[in-house]
């Protein structure tokens, strides 16, 4: 990254001479230059001041994908609508045709200003150094969606392609056109930030760019609808079958709405929340791959949590507080289902039970989210004190 900063740097320093050159010539000469002058004094600063921006912006945004440290909202973005505010913003330079095939159902799970920035540059690549007719396409593949950009310019040297997502990769007319060499590897970062893939291929004489995102999940089923709240609930069931059809639901209703789920179960009722959900046409494996669904294993995490026979709250935070805490910087919304209290409760453990609601409880007060606790239901003892840690209670 030191050669990238220094490179970039360095065209900084060139735009800020150009800069200072034209307003010290605009200072010291206005009552004498020309008007024909003054215009192209005035292009010089609007064109520098531009690459300027842009090499801050990039410079940033490169830096912050170093870190981990890219700030995320993942949610459903309307690809339709986003390409067509690309299309209005790039569609007025002069010879240029964009070309819209993106329909309505075209709903993929990411950052709208991040895929804002990946289609701007895409675009705006094309318009700067492909052809003058620019096709924008999106088409479903199994739970991802590909959005493509194509043009009928000459594509990438050939020579170029091992390296063209690496930063600082100036093409023939990229500097004359400036280009910050920054771009294609910050729209990498942003792809592999959000969970998507970018990929070139001009293997048919047309240079394409392909963004594959994950797609928003669709059911086959019809879900119920549920109130928008972030309460913090807790299901008490007798058998498994209604605990399992409940955490369908619960999962599969978060997961349509394009929210993130943490799954806090046992292994066996994962499996079973699992079958259930490609029963409704969804895919566990691609969720999982994409982070939107987030199983994690009660059994081992009931472990790990006491010590001194409370639950020790820095392992919480830890293990569990650190998994939602990623999840709160990454996606706009997410909900949570735990079982691990009920893993003490039956073990009658009710203190640990009682000291892990007060850990969700706080985990909660920093950031609200919608919480599910499941209980098997234990005729022969009384559930008061587990009543009340929640804000609602329900028989599966």
């Amino acid at each position: 990254m030191k050669d990238v900063d220094a490179e970039c740097i360095h065209d900084m320093r060139s735009s800020a001479l150009v800069l200072r050159e034209a307003a010290a010539q605009l200072h010291e000469h206005h009552s004498t230059l020309q008007t024909a002058d003054i215009d192209h004094l005035a292009e010089i600063l609007t064109r520098r001041s531009n690459l300027l921006v842009r090499l801050l912006d990039d410079l940033t945004t490169s830096h912050q994908a170093d870190r981990d440290a890219l700030a995320l909202s993942l949610q459903p973005v309307c690809l339709a609508d986003l390409c067509r505010g690309v299309s209005r913003d790039r569609g007025s330079f002069a010879g240029t045709d964009i070309t819209l095939q993106v329909s309505a159902d075209m709903v993929v799970l990411a950052d709208p200003m991040r895929v804002t920035q990946v289609m701007d540059n895409l675009v705006s690549n094309a318009i700067r150094y492909g052809g003058s007719h620019i096709r924008v396409r999106a088409e479903r593949s199994g739970a991802h969606i590909n959005l493509t950009v194509s043009d009928d310019g000459p594509g990438i040297p050939h020579e170029l392609l091992d390296t063209l997502f690496k930063a600082y990769v100036h093409g023939p007319t990229s500097h004359a056109l400036g280009g910050s060499g920054l771009g294609l590897a910050i729209v990498h970062e942003l792809c592999q930030a959000m969970g998507a893939t970018i990929a070139y291929d001009d293997a048919d004489g047309t240079p394409t760019f392909t963004v594959t995102f994950p797609a928003l999940p669709t059911t086959s089923a019809v879900l119920p609808r549920e109130p928008a709240d972030h309460s913090h609930s807790a299901v008490f069931w007798s058998s498994e079958e209604e605990l399992v059809q409940r955490l369908v639901t619960y999962v599969a209703q978060g997961l349509a709405n394009g929210e993130a789920v943490l799954l806090a179960s046992t292994t066996p009722h994962r499996h079973l929340v699992e079958s259930g959900l490609a029963a409704m046409g969804l895919d566990p494996t691609a969720l999982k791959a994409s982070g939107q669904f987030v199983p994690t294993d009660a059994a081992e995490v009931q472990g790990g949590l006491p010590r001194d026979d409370h639950i020790d709250r820095q392992r919480f935070d830890e293990v569990l507080g650190a998994t939602v805490d990623l999840l709160g910087r990454r996606w706009r919304k997410f909900r949570v289902f735990g079982e691990i209290v009920d893993l003490y409760w039956r073990d009658h453990q009710d203190h640990l039970a009682l000291d892990l609601e007060d850990c969700w409880n706080a985990l909660r007060a920093k950031r609200p989210f919608p919480l599910l606790c499941g209980y098997e239901t234990d005729p022969h003892r009384d559930h008061a004190d587990i009543r009340r840690c929640h804000d609602d209670v329900e028989a599966a």
